[in-house]
């Protein structure tokens, strides 16, 4: 007979003993949920063209991803036990709750009768014909009213292509409503 020892097989587990329990695990899930939808709440707007205008909005799941996302970040919190960790994760969902609301309200028409906004305050309506001033800026176009009204479109989002067809619908809009 042999007298080298059996090699020993390894001692199984116990529930707890692993590199990632089911405890940690969660809150990485969680976090990683919230990267997801936040990603998804960040994309660019939708630009719907019509005859009467042009319409840009978030799409509903873009709002209800931001939701998700703050969903997600408020169970961390209330599962963490680290106090940093659960401010954090509280600031960060109040603000994708923040972001979610914005998503889901915020539209913007060129229509004929003027350039409309609303935003969760309400809407800002700018006629073309009392328009003074568009100006064109990197990440938005402005727009200034004769009675001091105006509206900031942030473009930062937008394609190329989306950025200059509202550009040229703004400019075709007031060029055609002046005197």
């Amino acid at each position: 007979m042999d007298d080298a020892p059996e090699p020993s097989e390894p001692l199984p587990l116990r529930p707890g003993q692993g590199l990632l329990t089911a405890r940690p695990a969660l809150p990485l899930v969680l976090v990683a949920l919230a990267a997801a939808a936040t990603a998804v709440a960040l994309a660019a707007p939708r630009f719907t063209w019509e005859n009467a205008g042009l319409t840009v909005q978030h799409p509903p799941h873009q709002g209800a991803a931001a939701l998700l996302g703050a969903a997600a970040l408020a169970a961390v919190a209330l599962s963490g036990t680290r106090r940093p960790a659960t401010v954090f994760a509280l600031a960060a969902a109040a603000a994708l709750v923040a972001l979610g609301a914005q998503r889901l309200v915020w539209r913007v028409e060129a229509v004929e009768a003027g350039l409309h906004e609303r935003t969760l305050t309400g809407w800002t309506r700018v006629a073309w014909r009392e328009v003074e001033l568009v100006e064109p800026r990197p990440r938005s176009i402005r727009l200034r009213a004769r009675n001091g009204t105006s509206i900031t479109v942030a473009t930062r989002t937008f394609a190329a292509e989306d950025r200059t067809r509202l550009e040229r619908t703004i400019a075709r809009r007031v060029r055609e409503a002046a005197p």
